[in-house]
């Protein structure tokens, strides 16, 4: 079983979204990252950076547990693990790499400000609605 320990985030979310659709069997820890609920010693003992997704996989490569972090990363491993998404044609996955690469780097600043807009700011701005 995959437990996803996760927070009100846009890469929280991102990784729920291939668990869906990979169709993987999974638990969910959710923390509060408003109250600090991922700032505890058990919490950097999965990551040590204190930041949310971290999955833990049970049954990781070769049978062996995997504790892993990075949204992308955790995309790209539950992609393969499902065996959907992820092409075995070279030039194909080439692509997809480009494209997680994109998406988690170029385009993270607007996403997670539209995010941080509609779903976690009590108070919506009009220019900054306007703006995103």
């Amino acid at each position: 079983m995959i437990e996803l320990h996760a927070g009100k985030s846009s890469n929280s979310q991102r990784v729920s979204i291939v668990l869906e659709e990979c169709g993987l069997p999974y638990r969910v820890r959710t923390y509060s990252l408003m109250d600090g609920e991922h700032r505890t010693p058990a919490f950097a003992a999965l990551n040590p950076a204190g930041m949310v997704p971290v999955i833990v996989d049970d049954d990781g490569p070769g049978g062996s547990p995997l504790t892993l972090t990075q949204s992308g990363a955790i995309a790209v491993y539950l992609a393969e693990k499902a065996g959907r998404f992820m092409p075995r044609d070279a030039m194909a996955r080439t692509r997809v790499a480009e494209w997680m690469a994109f998406t988690t780097t170029d385009i993270v600043g607007a996403s997670t400000g539209i995010f941080v807009n509609t779903a976690i700011l009590p108070d919506k701005s009009a220019p900054n609605v306007a703006f995103y």
